[in-house]
């Protein structure tokens, strides 16, 4: 899940040349624009939830994922 690549959703667009020049060089795929906002996918509905937590594995952070998403 997670090593299959990353998305960056970056918020402040307006970031210096030398920060865009080093999230290019992470072939990253970058979301300058944000989706509309939506309760359903607001982040920090389960951020609370899982504060402190742990995880050892790609694998115990889809389950938690998994978890939260089903209720």
């Amino acid at each position: 899940m997670l090593s299959d690549g990353v998305i960056l959703l970056q918020v402040n667009t307006h970031t210096s040349r030398k920060t865009q020049e080093v999230l290019q060089k992470f072939e990253w795929e970058i979301c300058a624009t944000p989706p509309p906002y939506s309760q359903d996918s607001a982040p920090n509905l389960g951020s609370k939830r899982l504060y402190g937590t742990k995880f050892s594995s790609n694998s115990d952070v889809k389950t938690a994922a998994e978890n939260w998403l089903n209720g």
